[in-house]
């Protein structure tokens, strides 16, 4: 039997984020949930944030090098928990240059709480990785 997706609609940033707040981990995430979260982040990013493709890219190309640095050096399981939470300031500093960046900061936040282990982060560079393919897919500029 094939299942077939369903998207939850119009989800706000405000209730991804609360439903992401109660997972203990971010790979508890299915991979459905993953898909509706960033089909409608993105959606909400292109269409009502305004927000460029070029910001969700640079947030993704730092996620990019932490995934890099950690397969290639075998690092122990703290490495990406750590990592990613020195993300944090980064995106704070970006929505603080740009409201527009303020909703993906939202959502993204409380998913860097939930990175405790390499599985965890590889769930959440998906997670970026779909946020970004999405708000592509709605219209999201350059």
């Amino acid at each position: 039997m094939v299942r077939t997706f369903s998207k939850e609609k119009n989800m706000s940033p405000e209730e991804i984020a609360r439903e992401i707040k109660g997972l203990e981990r971010m790979s508890e995430l299915s991979a459905e949930k993953l898909v509706s979260f960033a089909d409608n982040l993105g959606d909400f990013l292109a269409k009502r944030a305004r927000l460029k493709t070029s910001q969700i890219r640079k947030f993704l190309d730092a996620v990019n090098s932490i995934k890099s640095r950690g397969r290639a050096k075998k690092e122990e399981t703290s490495f990406f928990q750590r990592e990613t939470l020195l993300l944090k300031p980064k995106l704070a500093y970006a929505a603080g240059r740009q409201n527009e960046v303020k909703p993906l900061m939202e959502v993204l936040d409380p998913c860097m709480d939930k990175v405790k282990n390499e599985q965890d982060f590889l769930c959440f560079s998906r997670f970026v990785e779909a946020i970004i393919a999405y708000h592509r897919f709605h219209g999201g500029r350059e």
